[in-house]
């Protein structure tokens, strides 16, 4: 968070494509995506231990963590725009956060604690470089951050989260595959 404070307007340049408009990255969007995606991986060993016990609440606790694990770095840009200029796109960063979350928490009870963290950055990562090379392509995709694309997007970011939610109280953060595939190893 001090981070993110101390940043104030620090942006990075993304320009994979010279003939386009560069696709600024801030520091209140990079640094709560990061935390997003590698979240999920630091909380599913925990959960793990908690399968042992094999009570009905745990799905509910479960639940609970995952939500929590979403929505703390989501509100880091909220926090941020107090230290920011009265323009900052804080308020859309904020879903594009809790969407790279979401899509990090699932695949973290699908593929494991690196597969989902590697997933969360991938996407990110796709999502800038089609941001940048194809802003007409953007425009349609539920992340802002585009030239085409500068509005906040709540109803897929907040559809995503649910359904992580979800996966992740089913699973208590791994997947029945997930489990068999480290019983084998």
């Amino acid at each position: 968070m001090a981070l993110v404070l101390q940043a104030h307007i620090l942006v990075f340049e993304v320009a994979l494509d010279s003939t386009k408009i560069a696709r600024f990255t801030p520091v209140w969007e990079a640094v709560p995506v990061l935390l997003a995606v590698i979240a999920p991986a630091l909380i599913a060993p925990r959960l793990a231990s908690w399968e042992a016990l094999a009570h009905d609440r745990l799905a509910w606790r479960t639940g609970l963590l995952g939500a929590v694990t979403l929505l703390a770095p989501s509100t880091i840009p909220w926090i941020a725009h107090l230290n920011l200029p009265p323009d900052a796109r804080w308020w859309d960063i904020s879903w594009n956060v809790l969407f790279l979350g979401s899509l990090a928490l699932t695949a973290t009870a699908v593929l494991g604690r690196l597969g989902g963290p590697a997933t969360g950055l991938a996407i990110y990562a796709a999502l800038i470089a089609v941001q940048q090379t194809a802003p007409s392509a953007a425009a349609s995709l539920p992340f802002s951050g585009a030239s085409t694309n500068l509005q906040p997007h709540p109803g897929p970011a907040s559809a995503a989260a649910v359904t992580a939610i979800a996966v992740w109280s089913v699973t208590l953060g791994r997947s029945r595959r997930l489990r068999l595939r480290e019983r084998n190893d």
